[in-house]
C-alpha cells in the first residue's frame, strides 16, 4: 500500500519515455506497477542516476546510494573508513574478531539508516489505522456505536442479510490494527532472509479488504454476533493465507512464475477500479461512522474535512506535476500533518470539538469489566481462534470467496517484484520471490489466523532511496513495527477519523481513475465496456460477482475479438505464380501447366489462420465460397490450414460440409493441407473424414498439394502424359544407361537443343556410390556437377535444424557451383546405391573451349532449372509474406 499521491512518487521509467525522463506513480503500491506492467514492459534504469536527478530536482533522499554498489541501498554514512585517523576506532577494530567486526559494521550501517527506518515505521502505522479499522464491516459495530437506523439497514446487507449487531469484543479498531501489524511483521522477518532484495519492505495485503468483509458477512449470518464468529473468521483468514502461501510456493518451486502473467489485462484493470470504489466508499464510512448512502448526508459535517484535505492534496499534486517538481515525500508528509492540522483547527475554533470526529477510546470502552475486555488490548489476536467453535458450515459457504481471494492475491508478486528489480537495478529470481511470499503467507496463516502479506513496492523504493538496506536495518524495521504492535493501537483514540478517511479516499480515487480514466484509449470498445461492467458489479454486488463477471467478460472478449479483429481467411490467390518442387516434368507437361486456359490459373489456394471455432464458422465458410465464386472458374481448390492454431468440433463439422459443397461451386478436386504430419489441430479425425470423400485429398504441406494439383490439371487435358511417365519408369529398368541419361536430360532441355544431348553425355563419367556415402560436403569447392541416373540422394543444410530435401532421379545437381565456382550450399548423401553421371571441372573447361555449342546446353538447363527453383521458393511469400532467408 503506497501512501504518496499519484503525482509525487517517482518510481519507474515508462518505456515510451526517454531515458532521462521519469513517470510518476500512484498512491497504492501495486497499482501503478500493475497497470504499466500490463500495458508495457519497464526499461532498466540506473538508480544512481535517479538519485542524482532527484537531488537536482529537489527530491528528498537520506544517505547516499550509488547505483554501482554491490549491495544496493547500503548507506555509506558511518562506514569504518569514516573513523580513519581515530585511534580509539583502530584499537576497537583490533580487539574484535573478524565475525564481530563484520556484524559491528552492519550495526553501524543500520544506525546510519535510522531516518529511513523511522520513515517506514511511521508509514506502517499510518497505513495500518485506516485499513485496520476496515477489516470488519461497519454494521458489526463496536460498543461505542449507536444502533443503526432502519433506514441504514438496507445498505448493510450481503445477499439479503442485514448486518446490524454488536462486535463481541471491545476495541474492534484496535484488534484490526494489530492484525495488520502482525501480518506486516511476519512478512518483514521472512523477506529479510528469503527475498533476494536488500531493501525489501513487507506489508499486509490491504487490497484484500473487500474479501475480509465478505467473509465476515458469511460468518455472522451463520453464527450471529458472538465471539465464536470471530473464531471462525480468524480460521478463514489463516486458512486463506496458508493456501495463498502454498500456491505461491508451488509456483516458485516448479518454476511456473510466468503463468501469473496470463491474467486478462482488462479484467485486472476492472477489478482494480472496482476495489478503488470499495476503498473510497469504506473511507467515507470510516469517517462518518455510518453506512454509505443517502443517510450519510445527516453526518455531512464529518465528511467535510476528508473532502477538503483531499482537494488540497490533489491541488498540490497537480502543482508539483505541472511545475516539474519531484517531491516524493509530499504525500506522506501531508498525511502525517492532517492530525496536527485538525487539532489546530479545533483549537482555533474553526471546527467545534465533537467525539464523532475521533475513533472510540480503547480504555474504558467496555460496558462491563470482564476477561474479554482485558484480553483484547493485546493478546486477542492470538487467542481468538478456537477450533472447537469453528462453524464448518460457514467455512463451506466461504469457499468461493476464499478461491477468489487466492486468485486475486496472485497478481501482486509478478508486478511488484520485477518493478522493484528495475528500480533497484538488481537482477532477481522470480521463482525465489514467489517462494519467499509462500513462506511469509504460510507463517502468517499459522500464527492464529494472520492475514496475507506481500512485498510492498513503493515503500521498498522509498526505503531504498532514503538510504535503507541490509538485513540488520530490515530487522530494525521489524522490531520497531513490533513495538507499534504493543503501543501503536493506543494512539488510535487520539487520531481524527478524517486522517484515515482522507487516505482511504485518496487511494480509492487513484485506483478508480487508473482503472477507468487512464484506460481510455488503451483498450478497444468491448474491453473498455467490460472494465466498466466489472467496476459496476463489484460496487453493487461484491468482489465474487465481479470476478465471475470478469471471467465471462474475458471469454466474450476473446470470442468477439476473434470474430472482429482476426480474419480467419488470411488470403487467397490462383496458382498461376506458384510452383511445386516437381521439376522433372516434360515440356508437354509444362505447356499444359503454363497455359492460361488449362494451367495453374485454374488452381485457387486459400489460406486460413488463427482459431476456427463456433464464433467464426459462418464467416470463414461463406468467405471461402465467395472467394471461389469470384475466382476464374477454378477446377482445383487448395485450402491451407498451416497457420490454424485450433479447430473446435463445430468448425470441424463445418469444414466437412464445406468440402461436400465444393462440387456445386464448380470445383472438381479439393486438397486440404493441415500443415503438419500430425493432422488437423482438433479432436475429430478430420483427415480421415476428408480423405474418405470423393475428389478430396489431404497433404501435409503446400508443396505436396501443388504437386497433386499439377498432376490433376495434366490429367484433365492429357492423361496419357502421366501414363507415359509411369511406363517410362518401368521401361528404364532395362534401358541402356547412356540412353537413359539422354532421355532424362531431354526433359530439362529446350526441344531445339535435343540433338546436342548425346554429345553432352559423352563428356560425363559414370560413378557409383553406396548407401551412406557422401557426394560432397557443405562449403566444399564445387569441382563437378552430376546427373542422378538411378538411386536416391538427400541434400541437407548443416546447422539448420535438420532442413533437408530429397533429390529424385533425373535431377542435375551441382551445376551452379561448377559454372560460378561458388562453394557447395549443402551436404549431399546417398540414401541407397546410386549411379551418377559426373561432369568434372576439367571436362567443363574443355567443352567451353572446344565445343561451345554443347556448353550452351548446360547453360540452358541451368537457367531453366534455377527459374523453376526460384519460383518454387517464392511460394514462401504466400505462406509467410516475407522473403525466405
Amino acid at each position: 500500500m503506497m501512501l504518496p499521491s499519484d503525482e509525487e512518487i517517482l518510481l519507474l521509467p515508462s518505456p515510451d519515455e526517454s531515458p532521462g525522463s521519469r513517470r510518476r506513480r500512484s498512491s497504492v503500491h501495486t497499482i501503478r506497477p500493475t497497470l504499466h506492467s500490463l500495458r508495457e514492459e519497464p526499461r532498466l534504469t540506473s538508480l544512481g542516476s535517479f538519485r542524482e536527478d532527484s537531488k537536482r530536482k529537489g527530491g528528498v533522499c537520506y544517505g547516499s546510494v550509488d547505483g554501482d554498489d554491490e549491495a544496493f541501498g547500503e548507506a555509506r554514512l558511518g562506514q569504518p573508513e569514516d573513523l580513519e585517523g581515530s585511534s580509539q576506532a583502530d584499537e576497537l577494530g583490533r580487539r574484535r574478531s573478524p565475525l564481530l567486526n563484520r556484524h559491528w559494521d552492519d550495526v553501524r550501517a543500520a544506525t546510519s539508516q535510522f531516518p529511513a527506518i523511522i520513515l517506514i515505521v511511521i508509514f506502517h502505522l499510518m497505513v495500518g489505522v485506516p485499513f485496520g479499522v476496515s477489516y470488519f464491516p461497519i454494521g458489526w459495530r463496536s460498543a461505542s456505536q449507536s444502533t443503526i437506523d432502519a433506514s441504514e439497514q438496507d445498505q448493510i446487507s450481503n445477499d439479503g442479510f442485514v448486518m446490524d449487531g454488536p462486535f463481541p469484543l471491545p476495541g474492534k479498531e484496535e484488534l484490526g490494527i494489530r492484525m495488520f501489524l502482525l501480518s506486516t511483521i511476519i512478512g518483514q522477518l521472512v523477506f529479510t532472509w528469503a527475498s533476494g532484495f536488500d531493501s525489501c519492505i513487507a506489508l499486509q495485503m490491504v487490497e484484500n479488504v473487500p474479501f475480509f468483509q465478505t467473509l465476515a458477512y458469511i460468518v455472522v449470518e451463520e453464527q450471529g454476533y458472538v465471539k465464536e464468529a470471530l473464531s471462525t473468521l480468524f480460521f478463514l483468514f489463516g486458512a486463506s493465507s496458508i493456501l495463498v502461501g502454498l500456491v505461491f510456493y508451488l509456483l516458485g518451486n516448479n518454476g511456473l512464475g510466468k503463468i501469473l502473467y496470463f491474467f486478462p489485462s482488462h479484467v485486472l484493470v476492472g477489478c482494480i477500479g472496482g476495489i478503488g470504489v470499495f476503498i473510497a466508499k469504506t473511507g467515507l464510512e470510516v469517517t462518518s461512522n455510518s453506512l454509505f448512502g443517502v443517510q450519510m448526508m445527516e453526518k455531512f459535517h464529518l465528511l467535510i474535512p476528508p473532502f477538503s484535505f483531499e482537494i488540497v492534496l490533489r491541488f498540490l499534486s497537480h502543482w508539483a506535476h505541472k511545475t516539474g517538481r519531484r517531491l516524493p515525500l509530499l504525500s506522506p508528509i501531508y498525511f502525517l500533518s492532517i492530525t496536527p492540522v485538525f487539532y489546530g483547527l479545533i483549537a482555533s475554533g474553526l471546527i467545534s470539538y465533537d467525539q464523532e470526529y475521533f475513533f472510540p477510546k480503547v480504555i474504558g470502552d467496555c460496558s462491563n469489566e470482564d476477561d474479554d475486555c482485558q484480553s483484547v488490548s493485546l493478546w486477542a489476536v492470538f487467542t481468538l481462534l478456537d477450533f472447537k467453535t469453528v462453524s464448518w458450515n460457514a467455512v463451506a459457504q466461504s469457499v468461493p470467496t476464499v478461491i477468489a481471494l487466492i486468485l486475486f492475491s496472485l497478481i501482486h508478486v509478478p508486478i511488484n517484484a520485477p518493478a522493484l528489480s528495475v528500480s533497484c537495478n538488481k537482477e532477481i529470481d522470480m521463482n525465489q520471490e514467489l517462494r519467499a511470499h509462500g513462506y511469509s503467507n504460510v507463517v502468517s496463516g499459522i500464527c492464529a489466523g494472520g492475514l496475507q502479506n506481500y512485498l510492498a513496492y513503493t515503500q521498498s523504493v522509498i526505503y531504498s532511496s532514503s538510504g535503507g538496506g541490509g538485513k540488520v536495518s530490515s530487522l530494525a524495521v521489524a522490531f520497531l513495527t513490533a513495538c507499534l504492535f504493543f503501543v501503536g493501537p493506543k494512539v488510535v483514540q487520539f487520531l481524527p477519523r478524517c486522517m484515515a478517511g482522507t487516505l482511504l479516499l485518496h487511494c480509492g480515487v487513484d485506483l478508480f481513475m487508473e482503472g477507468v480514466w487512464e484506460s481510455v484509449g488503451t483498450y478497444d470498445y468491448f474491453e473498455y465496456t467490460g472494465i466498466w461492467l466489472i467496476v459496476t458489479i463489484m460496487a453493487m454486488f461484491g468482489i465474487e460477482a465481479a470476478l465471475i463477471a470478469g471471467a465471462v467478460t474475458a471469454l466474450l472478449t476473446y470470442v468477439v475479438q476473434s470474430v472482429q479483429h482476426v480474419k480467419s481467411v488470411r488470403g487467397a490467390m490462383t496458382g498461376a505464380t506458384l510452383r511445386s518442387s516437381s521439376y522433372n516434368r516434360s515440356m508437354d507437361e509444362f505447356a499444359i501447366l503454363d497455359s492460361d486456359v488449362t494451367g495453374r490459373i485454374r488452381i485457387i489456394v486459400i489460406q486460413l489462420q488463427g482459431h476456427l471455432f463456433f464464433g467464426n464458422v459462418t464467416g470463414f465458410t461463406s468467405e471461402i465460397s465467395r472467394r471461389i465464386l469470384n475466382s476464374a472458374q477454378p477446377l482445383i481448390a487448395i485450402i491451407d490450414f498451416s497457420l490454424v492454431l485450433g479447430i473446435d468440433s463445430s468448425a470441424a463439422k463445418a469444414i466437412m460440409k464445406l468440402q461436400a459443397s465444393l462440387p456445386s461451386l464448380g470445383v472438381k478436386s479439393s486438397v486440404f493441407v493441415p500443415g503438419t504430419d500430425q493432422g488437423f489441430p482438433c479432436e475429430l479425425p478430420l483427415s480421415q473424414e476428408l480423405q474418405g470423400s470423393s475428389g478430396c485429398h489431404v497433404c501435409n504441406d503446400l508443396d505436396e498439394a501443388l504437386i497433386i494439383a499439377e498432376d490433376q490439371l495434366i490429367s484433365f487435358v492429357n492423361p496419357r502424359l502421366l501414363e507415359d511417365k509411369v511406363r517410362d519408369s518401368v521401361r528404364r529398368v532395362g534401358q541402356d544407361e547412356i540412353d537413359l541419361a539422354v532421355d532424362l536430360l531431354r526433359q530439362k532441355c529446350p526441344p531445339h537443343e535435343s540433338r546436342l544431348l548425346p554429345r553432352f553425355v559423352s563428356y560425363l563419367k559414370r560413378q557409383t556410390y553406396c548407401r551412406g556415402d557422401t557426394i560432397w560436403k557443405q562449403n566444399s569447392v564445387g569441382e563437378f556437377a552430376c546427373l542422378l541416373v538411378s538411386g536416391a540422394l538427400i541434400a541437407r543444410l548443416e546447422n539448420e535444424a535438420g532442413t533437408s530435401e530429397e533429390v529424385s532421379v533425373g535431377s542435375l545437381i551441382g551445376e551452379s557451383s561448377l559454372i560460378s565456382g561458388a562453394h557447395r550450399q549443402s551436404t549431399v548423401v546417398a540414401m541407397e546405391d546410386t549411379v551418377l553421371y559426373v561432369l568434372s571441372r576439367d571436362s567443363w573447361l574443355a567443352i567451353k573451349k572446344t565445343d561451345p555449342e554443347v556448353a550452351q546446353v548446360l547453360y540452358e538447363i541451368t537457367t531453366r532449372y534455377l527459374i523453376l527453383r526460384v519460383s518454387h521458393v517464392s511460394n514462401r511469400i504466400f505462406e509467410t509474406r516475407c522473403l525466405p532467408i
